[in-house]
């Protein structure tokens, strides 16, 4: 019982390291204010929460990103997770991010910026320069789906992303079932599905991890 018990933690852990970090958004095409608060659910289980808010000044928009993710198995504490993240946004070009995650013990920090040859990003493997004009993970202005690369903003990785038009089908939204355009998004090991309402705003989303686990972001 020991070692299956281990094997399945193991297991888990394995499929669940290599999803989170991708389920991190940012930019903004919303009204002055606005907020996304979701419960996370790994199968059926709620894990924590994923909030995001967006505060729009003039000529900027900035971001403010939580993750907060617990996993147990069998009541003993398997995977934690916590992510901070604040972006500023001009134009939908980002301009500036500074993030830390914790996921299970190991740190990242990342900080970016535009500079005159493009945008730096300074992560815990070095420094790069990416073009001028990026965008991250930006599930709440569908716009983002028009690039074709994306920057991972825990990691710093600049991912190449395929999106595929999945047409429209009811979503289940505080009990009452919603119209919504439902697209896939890919990239490596990544394969997330996202929900927006008819005037494009973001409703939901779930992943599939490389361990066939789904998680699923519920709208609070």
């Amino acid at each position: 019982m020991k070692h299956r018990s281990c094997y399945a933690r193991t297991y888990l852990l394995a499929g669940l390291m290599c999803s989170f970090a991708a389920l991190l958004p940012v930019t903004a095409n919303a009204s002055a204010e606005q907020k996304w608060n979701f419960t996370v659910y790994l199968d059926d289980t709620p894990i924590g929460h994923h909030d995001f808010s967006i505060r729009r000044a003039e000529g900027y928009e900035e971001i403010d990103t939580h993750a907060r993710f617990d996993v147990k198995f069998l009541k003993i504490p398997l995977f934690n997770y916590r992510h901070q993240n604040v972006e500023q946004w001009s134009n939908r070009c980002l301009k500036s991010i500074s993030s830390t995650t914790d996921q299970n013990g190991k740190l990242f920090r990342l900080e970016g910026a535009t500079r005159d040859e493009g945008f730096q990003v300074s992560t815990n493997d070095g420094d790069i320069i990416l073009p001028p004009c990026i965008s991250t993970f930006a599930y709440w202005d569908k716009s983002f789906l028009q690039h074709t690369q994306l920057l991972n903003s825990q990691t710093g990785e600049y991912l190449e992303v395929d999106v595929e038009d999945l047409g429209e089908q009811l979503v289940l939204i505080s009990g009452t079932n919603v119209p919504a355009k439902r697209y896939r998004l890919t990239a490596n090991e990544l394969d997330i599905e996202l929900w927006y309402s008819g005037n494009d705003q973001w409703l939901g989303l779930q992943s599939t991890t490389s361990k066939g686990r789904l998680l699923r972001y519920v709208i609070e």
